[in-house]
């Protein structure tokens, strides 16, 4: 059998949801950035164009990944990955860009570039290598705990700056483990473990206290730590069910901070209601299922692991924002996939994708695909020394 008939076509389903879900973020992007954009940079459209420019390319990046990639083709740049992800974050408290009080970003202008954001790929990436090929050995606490030094050490190098993208990553991280057959009770243990972590983290800073609190009752600050989720919840609550209509938000309007990024849902709550709110999470519930309809029905294990863990480290996230800006959580400012503004943060997703895609191409055993290729490659050789030989 040739392996084009055993290769499937990707997943349209898949593929439409997240084309859905960029379109939606971009028209957001334009609609909750301009009057900022007017204020700050005298273009309404600045941030818009801006975010259409990183979707393009996104998209042009997962068609290309989903269309020619071999999924484990990815295997030998693994510890590459690893190298550069740890490399990056070391230089980030030197050489980063601070905004709002934290250094994540390295680079300048349009060239700026979040290594948080490649992180996440670069622990999954790693983890469902190391996992799979762990197999049994991944019940072995000691085994487990020696493999898992490098992602422990990049979530001790985000979580400085962006506790929120660690939360992610972790969620992410024990999520691979329960797929890859880790013992609960081990599981467990690293979840009490980064809860511990946590609190002392946050009891190191008065602030984050603070802030940790805030969200039990954030209108008891209205005009100090609460004043952002307060607008957020304002906005969310003024939209009704069937929202004030496209542009006619009123939050927007220089009251609502981070309108455009971390708390855009808010945006599109109060424009287009609980049924516009709905409809995007159903969005991100269908990315979910797909995703895991893809990891479920992929016999490798590194292809299962790794659509496992991308699938969980995008719903993840969308889960911690909507918690976040409907007040469910306290605020980490993590951006909604997809959807907040983020040149980084939604071309990194894109290239999640289209990796997802890929592996949907082949959810047959990793051998058999390496065996035809194989048998492919021994008939070209010998059909080019009989050639040769005439």
């Amino acid at each position: 059998m040739a392996e084009s008939s055993a290769k499937k076509q990707i997943n349209m389903q898949l593929f439409i949801v997240t084309i859905m879900l960029v379109t939606i973020g971009v028209l957001m992007v334009f609609d909750a950035s301009y009057p900022r954009a007017l204020k700050e940079m005298g273009n309404s459209s600045y941030f818009g164009n801006k975010q259409l420019s990183f979707a393009i390319l996104g998209i042009i990046l997962m068609l290309i990944i989903m269309s020619y990639l071999k999924y484990w083709k990815l295997i030998p740049f693994v510890y590459v990955f690893l190298f550069a992800t740890i490399l990056l974050l070391v230089l980030v408290p030197f050489i980063g860009l601070e905004e709002y009080g934290s250094k994540r970003w390295i680079g300048k202008g349009i060239f700026r570039f979040q290594p948080s954001e490649f992180a996440k790929l670069s622990v999954i990436i790693y983890l469902a290598y190391i996992l799979s090929k762990m197999r049994e050995d991944v019940t072995n606490l000691k085994s487990l705990l020696w493999v898992s030094l490098p992602v422990m050490l990049i979530c001790l190098l985000i979580v400085v700056e962006d506790m929120g993208t660690a939360i992610v990553i972790v969620a992410t991280i024990l999520i691979m483990y329960f797929l890859a057959g880790v013992k609960m009770k081990h599981i467990f243990g690293f979840i009490v473990s980064g809860l511990v972590f946590g609190a002392m983290f946050v009891l190191m800073e008065t602030y984050r206290m603070k802030r940790l609190l805030i969200f039990l009752d954030p209108f008891s600050d209205p005009e100090g730590l609460g004043y952002q989720i307060c607008q957020s919840l304002i906005a969310l609550g003024s939209g009704g069910f069937w929202g004030m209509g496209i542009c006619e938000g009123r939050q927007k309007l220089m009251f609502l901070p981070a309108e455009h990024t971390d708390f855009i849902f808010a945006v599109l709550g109060q424009e287009t209601g609980f049924l516009g709110a709905t409809l995007l999470i159903i969005l991100f519930i269908l990315f979910g299922v797909l995703g895991i309809k893809i990891a479920s029905g992929t016999k490798d294990p590194f292809g299962k692991l790794l659509a496992g863990g991308i699938t969980c480290m995008i719903c993840c996230q969308a889960l911690l924002n909507i918690a976040v800006v409907t007040s469910s959580l306290p605020a980490t400012g993590v951006p909604l996939p997809f959807i907040s503004y983020g040149g980084t943060s939604l071309v990194m997703n894109l290239i999640s994708v289209g990796i997802l895609l890929a592996v949907s191409k082949y959810p047959g055993a990793l051998n058999e695909y390496k065996s035809r290729a194989n048998r492919r490659g021994n008939r070209r050789t010998r059909i080019s020394r009989d050639m040769r030989r005439t």
